[in-house]
């Protein structure tokens, strides 16, 4: 149930809101793919930045304690060598000490933590692992080993569909999971592979969120008018697939990803277009706002030709990318009565 808040309230929150760094009130308006004009009833946009967590684990206290953002989702969980055995990147150990530490630091500042599994390359868990029982496995190991109950599958690679959706359904009725499918998407929406996922989890009663990543495919024009563009293509699918369901609730159930900085195919994103995915984003009542990837959020390669693991490739402060996706997350409209 979501209840909306008032301008007046949201302005007077803005500043707790903005030290969590998790949530933010909703726009008053929406654009026709996210409602026909109808502002949603009530809007929770979430800031979802992602760890590479097979590098880093210090990123985590850094982001937390300058940014004031707790949320995280740490990726990727995969196959260690051929095996259903799941590790950090497929070589850390999911207890790593520090790893875990952090999480749970998080986790102390009232953060959400997830865990993220496939990815863009790596033995996937979901071709390891031979059957839905030993998938749920894998997945109910990574989510103990940092406490969480919030599962993100990011699927960019072929896989046993049946399998997967087995898995989630098993998770979900066991014990709740949040489940969300991290997906690849074009100019026109998500990929028909895509596309097929998600209707295959929703035919077996899976509750899952759409993530769509707005990154890495090919557009004319300006690359933060392509990611709205895209955005608002994936929402029309939704709501096709979805019919029943109301407008507002498929936005909520709907999360955009951008990559910072250079991206694998060349296209930039710059801060200006962060912020302006992030607005659009807070305007349909989108669920979530994410980026790949914290590790990446800072100006140490800048004027880079291709992308890195470890830096932007732009000319920017540390944590700049999260500090615009989290300002562009809040009210900061003054109270009505602040002048008076």
């Amino acid at each position: 149930m979501y209840v909306r808040l008032s301008g007046k309230v949201c302005g007077a929150v803005a500043a707790v809101v903005a030290l969590l760094g998790v949530a933010a009130c909703g726009s008053d308006t929406a654009d026709d793919a996210s409602g026909a004009g109808a502002a949603p009833a009530a809007v929770e946009t979430r800031i979802q930045p992602y760890i590479d967590a097979s590098i880093t684990s210090a990123a985590l206290d850094e982001m937390a304690s300058t940014t004031g953002v707790a949320d995280a989702v740490l990726a990727f969980a995969l196959a260690s060598g051929d095996s259903c055995t799941p590790a950090w990147g497929g070589t850390r150990p999911l207890t790593d000490p520090a790893l875990v530490d952090a999480a749970k630091g998080l986790t102390a500042r009232g953060g959400r933590i997830t865990v993220a599994t496939g990815g863009a390359s790596g033995p996937y868990l979901e071709n390891a692992c031979t059957d839905a029982d030993a998938l749920a496995g894998a997945y109910r190991a990574a989510l103990d080993a940092v406490g969480s109950n919030r599962l993100d599958v990011d699927i960019e690679a072929d896989v046993p569909a049946d399998t997967v959706v087995s898995a989630l359904k098993q998770l979900q009725d066991e014990r709740a999971t949040s489940v969300s499918l991290t997906l690849p998407v074009e100019s026109a929406g998500l990929t028909p592979n895509a596309l097929s996922l998600v209707r295959a989890a929703d035919g077996a009663g899976v509750t899952a969120d759409v993530n769509a990543m707005i990154m890495n495919f090919h557009a004319d024009g300006a690359w933060a008018t392509a990611m709205t563009d895209a955005t608002g293509a994936v929402l029309g699918q939704l709501r096709q697939l979805r019919p029943d369901e109301p407008a507002a609730q498929t936005a909520a159930r709907t999360g955009v990803t951008f990559m910072l900085g250079r991206t694998d195919l060349g296209a930039v994103t710059t801060l200006d277009d962060a912020a302006a995915v992030t607005r659009d984003a807070r305007a349909r009542g989108l669920g979530s706002v994410g980026f790949w990837s914290v590790g990446r959020d800072n100006g140490g390669c800048p004027d880079a030709s291709a992308a890195a693991y470890d830096c932007s490739g732009i000319a920017q402060s540390r944590f700049a990318f999260t500090e615009i996706v989290r300002d562009n997350l809040v009210d900061t409209a003054p109270p009505e009565d602040s002048a008076r």
